[in-house]
């Protein structure tokens, strides 16, 4: 396979980097990935590179970037630990790569406890690259988060934005195949409409039961409960009209949801 110039996904193992590689291939793209255990796309054998390594191994970074026209990019959960860290390692190596446009995974989250989630300060540390046309992509909550308990220490009547994962590898396939974007830029992606749990256990077809706190998850879910937490703003632009039947909650009910 001649991969000079491919387009390049980081997080090709994740439920989103999965289908962004699905949406590439599809609309013919030469595409690559990059992957700690090459067994973990033995699905794609065959039809993309396979760049096995580590995301902290900067030589190997620089190799994989190398012949990278563009990048989808979702880092590490490891990295988000200290997300200016993160940005600041991946800056010189995206700046002396031949890369042209990014497409970044954010988060319309933007803040919990009065500070900035850790997806808002990647992007806002990653913004300051020089060079590079980067999109970033601030998305509501995966459906897929369902697949974590239906039940958790959310309020019941609580409402969160949700999105399906299939819309957000559809859009970020668009821009990566067409490269239409420049300089910094941001795109917010709320989804059809809020849900409570409530609403999303309805749907299942059980009754939602609010769990208690635990000492790792009561810094996630208090600061929802307690009304400490800014998201993006809902507006027409940035909700959905499924434009496909895979992007709907019923979709992922009946396909992906696991219980």
């Amino acid at each position: 396979m001649n991969t000079q110039h491919y387009t390049l996904v980081l997080g090709a193992s994740g439920n989103l980097g999965g289908k962004v590689l699905q949406e590439l291939l599809k609309r013919g793209e030469k595409v690559a990935a990059i992957v700690r255990n090459r067994e973990k796309l033995h699905e794609f054998e065959g039809q993309i590179e396979i760049l096995e390594g580590d995301f902290h191994d900067d030589r190997f970074l620089q190799s994989a970037f190398s012949q990278a026209k563009a990048l989808f990019c979702t880092i590490p959960d490891a990295a988000l630990g200290s997300p200016e860290t993160a940005a600041e390692r991946l800056i010189p190596i995206l700046e002396a790569s031949p890369i042209q446009h990014i497409v970044n995974i954010s988060n319309a989250t933007l803040k919990r406890n009065g500070g900035y989630t850790a997806l808002i300060r990647f992007e806002r540390a990653l913004s300051k690259l020089k060079g590079i046309a980067l999109k970033h992509l601030r998305c509501a909550n995966f459906f897929e988060n369902l697949n974590w308990g239906i039940h958790t220490p959310y309020l019941p009547d609580l409402r969160l934005p949700y999105i399906s994962s299939y819309e957000i590898a559809h859009v970020a396939a668009n821009y990566l195949q067409h490269k239409n974007f420049d300089g910094v830029s941001t795109v917010e992606l709320l989804g059809e409409r809020d849900y409570s749990m409530s609403e999303l256990a309805a749907h299942v077809g059980i009754s939602y039961t609010q769990l208690p706190y635990s000492d790792e998850n009561i810094g996630f879910y208090q600061p929802f409960n307690e009304g400490n937490f800014e998201l993006v703003t809902r507006t027409d632009q940035n909700t959905s009209s499924p434009a496909e039947e895979r992007f709907t909650l019923d979709y992922f009910i009946r396909h992906d949801l696991k219980l």
